[in-house]
């Protein structure tokens, strides 16, 4: 008796489709909604029939999945678009006005301004702490900001994408160093002894206290001829936290060779604490930079941090 035929591609598909949604808490996901872009991936992309019976079926599914997988991703975004702006079915809550009350709630109760950012990145950021707290609407996950307030230090985690470490790309920072050597002969030749350098979104201190080094080891004893003022800013209030404190592990100096390490670093409790003199160095705090205030007559602007 011959097996029952099966189409890989709908399998796959349906893969690729439960993937794609996770976290898209924006659109409606309901089963219909799922049936209707599956129904139409499946109208994009030829179906691959086999036989139940088949011995070497692993094999065949790992095969179309990779001759089909870029068909039909192309197609589950054109699904997703498709069917999400024209459901057939009365949709109960308008998502994106939802989701917009929510930035209005984050900026009415904790002053930040998120409207300015990338909107789908924003929408994927606040997906992960839907998911993580097991809520399926922004209209659930308002009321939850009401009544737990301690949910925005969360929010405000995931949202501050904190990627940093001690000269992170060394290469970037030999083309810095060039920068601030002519930033300094044009401060000699001005007989101007000030200079303001602006860290922009400093994470948990990593970028300025390179920077502080950097100048340390570039200009040595001619930096006492100078006034120099390096300034880390961030939103994140743990982040500065950490940054102010200067205590690292091994993970985030990996750049860092052993003679900086043994110069400008004191070994504490398994970790590394950037010494006093670097640390003096550097001014911490708050800035939201979609504000109307901004450091002033800055004579460089960091803002790897903030592009990430």
């Amino acid at each position: 008796m011959a097996g029952k035929l099966r189409n890989i591609i709908e399998d796959l598909a349906r893969d690729y489709l439960n993937s794609a949604l996770t976290l898209r808490y924006d659109i409606c996901t309901c089963p219909i909604c799922r049936n209707d872009m599956l129904a139409f991936v499946l109208s994009r992309v030829p179906a691959k029939y086999v036989t139940t019976e088949q011995g070497a079926l692993h094999t065949i599914i790992q095969q179309s999945r990779v001759e089909h997988q870029a068909a039909i991703a192309r197609a589950i975004i054109e699904a997703i678009d498709t069917i999400s702006k024209k459901p057939r079915h009365e949709l109960k809550e308008d998502k994106s006005k939802i989701f917009h009350l929510l930035l209005d709630k984050i900026k009415e109760d904790r002053g930040l301004d998120f409207s300015h950012y990338h909107q789908e990145l924003l929408k994927r950021r606040v997906a992960i702490r839907l998911r993580s707290t097991g809520i399926s609407t922004y209209s659930d996950y308002l009321r939850t900001l009401m009544n737990d307030p301690s949910e925005y230090d969360r929010l405000f985690e995931t949202l501050c994408i904190n990627v940093s470490e001690f000269f992170r790309d060394p290469e970037v920072w030999h083309k810095v160093a060039g920068v601030l050597k002519k930033i300094i002969q044009e401060k000699k030749e001005e007989h101007n002894p000030f200079i303001c350098i602006w860290s922009a979104g400093c994470a948990d201190g990593e970028e300025p206290y390179s920077i502080a080094i950097l100048l340390k080891e570039t200009f040595g004893d001619l930096l006492a001829d100078f006034r120099v003022e390096i300034y880390g800013t961030d939103v994140d209030d743990k982040s500065l936290k950490t940054a102010q404190k200067g205590a690292y592990t091994k993970q985030f100096l990996k750049n860092v060779d052993k003679t900086l390490l043994a110069k400008y670093f004191d070994y504490e409790d398994g970790g590394y604490c950037v010494k006093k003199e670097i640390r003096q160095m550097i001014n911490f705090g708050y800035l939201d930079l979609t504000g109307p205030e901004h450091k002033q007559n800055v004579d460089i602007v960091f803002c790897r941090n903030v592009f990430i």
